[in-house]
C-alpha cells in the first residue's frame, strides 16, 4: 500500500515536471525588436516589436514573417509618401553584427525572415544570389537573434556620396542610379564585391561591370545609364577638388 502511494506521488511528480517543461519550451523568451527610421538630423524608433506581437504576424505564415509587412507596411505605415519612398537602404543589427541590405533585395523575395516562437528570435537569409557571375556569399547576410532595423536613404548613411549641386540632370541621374543599385553591395568589400568609389569611375570599368553583372536583368547599364553614372563621377571627382581646396584655403587663414 506504501509501495503504491510512492510509486503514485513519483508518477504525478513526473507528469508535472514535463507540463513544466513543456509550458516553458512553448514560451518563447521575451525579446524587444526596434524598427527606426534614420534621417539627418537623428532617428525615429517607428516600432518596437515584442515577441508576442510578431508571433501574431507569423502565426499562419509557418513561422515566417513577411519581411515587407514586418518593416514597410506595419512599421513605417505612420511615414509620410515621401519619407517612405526615400527608404532604399535597410540596416540590420544583431548581437555580434551589423549588415547593411539594399531594399531590393527585400522587396524582390531575396532576403528572407524568419521567427522561431521556442526562443523568441527573428532571423534572416538570402537565397537565390548566385545570379549570372554576381556572387555574394549569403552567409554574409545571414542574421541570428535580430535586436533593431534601421530604414534609411543612401545618402544618410554615405553623405560622401551626395552631389552638392545638381545643375547636371545626367549627373543626378546617376547618384540615383548608383546610391540606389550600386552603394549597398560595393561600399565595403566584405559583400563579396569590391569596394567602389563613385568618383573613381570610368567609362572603361563600367562596361567591364555590365558584363560581370549581366546575370541580374535589373542592373543592366545601358547606354544612358552608363554616360549618366560617368557624369556623376566626374561632378563627384570636382566636388572633392574644391572641397579640399576651400579646407586649404581655411587652413591658412
Amino acid at each position: 500500500m506504501v509501495s503504491t502511494h510512492k510509486n503514485s506521488r513519483f508518477i504525478v511528480s513526473c507528469v508535472f515536471f514535463c507540463l513544466v517543461l513543456w509550458a516553458k519550451e512553448g514560451k518563447a523568451a521575451s525579446k524587444t525588436i526596434d524598427v527606426v527610421f534614420l534621417t539627418q538630423s537623428g532617428s525615429q524608433v517607428l516600432k518596437s516589436w515584442t515577441t508576442e506581437e510578431i508571433q501574431k504576424v507569423s502565426a499562419g505564415n509557418h513561422s515566417n514573417v513577411s519581411a515587407q509587412k514586418l518593416i514597410f507596411d506595419e512599421s513605417a505605415g505612420s511615414l509620410v509618401l515621401n519619407d517612405r519612398a526615400s527608404i532604399d537602404l535597410v540596416t540590420i543589427t544583431t548581437d555580434t553584427k551589423t549588415i547593411r541590405v539594399p531594399r531590393f533585395l527585400i522587396w524582390r523575395g531575396f532576403f528572407r525572415f524568419r521567427f522561431d516562437p521556442k526562443t523568441g528570435e527573428l532571423s534572416s537569409s538570402v537565397k537565390n544570389l548566385d545570379r549570372g557571375r554576381l556572387l555574394i556569399p549569403s552567409s554574409y547576410f545571414d542574421a541570428t537573434n535580430i535586436r533593431k532595423i534601421e530604414l534609411s536613404d543612401h545618402l544618410t548613411t554615405y553623405p560622401q556620396t551626395k552631389l552638392r549641386l545638381r545643375t547636371n540632370p545626367a549627373a543626378s541621374r546617376g547618384e540615383k542610379l548608383f546610391t540606389q543599385s550600386c552603394l549597398a553591395c560595393h561600399s565595403v568589400s566584405t559583400y563579396g564585391s569590391p569596394a567602389l568609389n563613385p568618383a573613381e569611375l570610368t567609362a572603361t570599368k563600367l562596361h567591364n561591370f555590365d558584363s560581370i553583372h549581366k546575370g541580374w536583368s535589373e542592373l543592366k547599364i545601358d547606354s544612358k545609364s552608363s554616360r549618366g553614372l560617368v557624369e556623376y563621377s566626374e561632378a563627384l571627382a570636382l566636388q572633392n577638388i574644391e572641397k579640399n581646396t576651400e579646407k586649404k584655403s581655411e587652413t591658412k587663414k
